[in-house]
C-alpha cells in the first residue's frame, strides 16, 4: 500500500472523530460549564472576584484537530476585579517571559479583607493578585456546585480533580468518559492570563506571577488557515496525524522521547510556522505526505538547534506583514524571543530528534504498525 493511502487509512480509521460525534460532546460539556458558573454564582461572597458566566472554549477541540481516543474540552473563565495595572517582562526584567503580574487597585473598606484572602506582597510592588490563592478559591466554589451539576444531569456521575492550573471535570455516564478543564483568567486586550504560576526561582513571589494565554489568538489562526488555504487543505490532517503518531509512540517504543519528551503544542508552532513560510498551494489535499515531511523535518531541525521559537512573542515578523496577528497585542511582538525549548533537556531532545529521524525514514513501516 502506498504512503498516502496508508495516511488515509490512519487517519480514518485510528485518528479523527465525526464532527458529529465531536461537536456532539462539545455542546454537552459547554452546558455543564454554564451550569456550574451559574451555580457558583450563589457561593460566591460580596467583594470577591466577579466570575464569567459565558465560558471561553480553547484548545484542540476547539481548534478542530483533536485526535482519538481522550475526550477533553478546555475552556477559560474570565474573572473581573480591581484591576490597577498588568505588568510584563518587555517594561519590568524582573518578571519571567511567557508570564505577568497583576497590581490590584485600592477597594476601601474592604481592601484589607480582600488583599490577605486573594493578594500576596509583592515585595515592592504591593499587593499582587495570587494566582494560587485565586486558584484555590475557583477549585472550592466549584466543589460546591456538584449538587447543581448532579441535579442538573442526573445520568452522569461527576468527579472534580486539580489538573494544574485547571479544576478538571470528569463526567462519566455507561463507562464514556470526558475531560473538562476549567481556568479562571484575567483579560488582558485580547489576551488572558490564566492561574498558572511560574516555577522557576525568580525574584518575585512565584504565586504573584500568571501564565500568559494567547489560546484564543491561536484558536483564530485556524480559522485564518481555512480561509487562506486551498480548499480540503491537508493542514488539519497533518497535524492530527502527526499529533497521533507522538500520543501512541510509546506503544511501539516505551521509552519513546517523542511522546514523553515532546509537548503537542511543538507540533501546533511547527504547522503555524510553515504556514505562515510556506505558499498556499503546497497545503493542496495532494500534498499531505510532503507536507507531513516537511513538519517532521522542521521539528528535526529545530531540536538539534535547540530551539522552537514562539508563535507570536518575540516574532517580529508580525511587525511588518498583519495577516497572522489575530488580535494579539502589538507589545508581545517586541517581547524577547521566547524559545519553546528551553528548560528542556539537552538529551531528550537528542533522543526525540533521533526518534523522529528514524519516523522520517521509516514512515511506511510505522504507518503499518499503527494499523495492525
Amino acid at each position: 500500500m502506498a504512503t498516502p493511502q496508508l495516511l488515509e487509512d490512519l487517519y480514518t480509521r485510528k485518528v479523527t472523530f465525526s464532527d458529529s460525534e465531536l461537536l456532539r460532546d462539545r455542546e454537552f460539556a459547554e452546558r455543564v460549564v454554564r451550569t456550574l458558573l451559574q451555580a457558583v454564582q450563589i457561593h460566591r461572597r460580596d467583594g470577591d472576584p466577579v466570575i464569567g458566566r459565558e465560558p471561553i472554549g480553547t484548545g484542540s477541540s476547539f481548534e478542530g484537530v483533536k485526535v482519538k481516543p481522550e475526550l477533553e474540552f478546555d475552556f477559560m473563565v474570565p474573572i473581573q476585579t480591581n484591576v490597577q495595572q498588568i505588568v510584563f517582562c518587555d517594561t519590568d526584567p524582573h518578571i519571567p517571559s511567557r508570564f505577568g503580574i497583576v497590581k490590584i487597585g485600592s477597594q476601601p473598606p474592604v481592601q484589607l479583607q480582600f488583599n490577605t484572602k486573594f493578594c500576596t506582597d509583592g515585595r515592592g510592588y504591593g499587593f499582587l493578585l495570587s494566582a494560587d490563592k485565586i486558584r484555590k478559591w475557583f477549585q472550592s466554589l466549584s466543589d460546591q456546585a456538584l449538587p447543581a451539576l448532579e441535579k442538573s444531569f442526573p445520568e452522569y456521575t461527576f468527579r472534580f480533580q486539580q489538573h494544574d492550573p485547571a479544576r478538571n471535570v470528569l463526567v462519566t455516564k455507561k463507562k464514556k468518559e470526558l475531560n473538562i478543564d476549567i481556568v479562571p483568567a484575567i483579560a488582558y486586550e485580547k489576551a488572558f492570563l490564566v492561574a498558572k504560576q511560574c516555577s522557576s526561582e525568580i525574584n518575585l513571589p512565584n504565586e504573584a506571577t500568571w501564565r500568559l494565554s494567547l489560546s484564543t489568538s491561536e484558536r483564530d489562526f485556524f480559522k485564518e488557515m481555512k480561509r487562506v488555504l486551498p480548499y480540503n487543505s491537508c493542514h488539519l490532517k497533518c497535524l492530527q496525524i502527526l499529533k497521533y503518531l507522538r500520543e501512541n509512540d510509546d506503544q511501539l517504543r516505551p521509552s519513546s522521547h517523542f511522546t514523553h519528551g515532546l509537548r503537542s503544542y511543538y507540533l501546533k508552532t511547527a504547522l503555524f510556522h510553515l504556514v505562515m513560510e510556506s505558499p498556499p498551494k503546497v497545503w493542496a489535499a495532494g500534498c499531505l505526505e510532503q507536507q507531513l515531511r516537511e513538519m517532521i523535518k522542521y521539528l528535526i531541525n529545530r531540536l538539534g538547534e535547540g530551539n522552537i521559537p514562539h508563535i507570536f512573542l518575540g516574532n517580529q515578523r508580525h511587525l511588518v506583514n498583519p495577516q497572522w496577528r489575530l488580535g494579539v497585542p502589538v507589545k508581545f511582538f517586541h517581547h524577547t524571543k521566547a524559545n519553546l525549548l528551553k528548560g528542556v533537556k539537552p538529551d531528550t531532545m537528542k533522543q526525540a530528534r533521533l526518534r523522529l529521524i528514524e519516523i522520517k525514514d521509516n514512515l511506511d513501516e510505522i504507518l503499518r504498525q499503527h494499523l495492525k
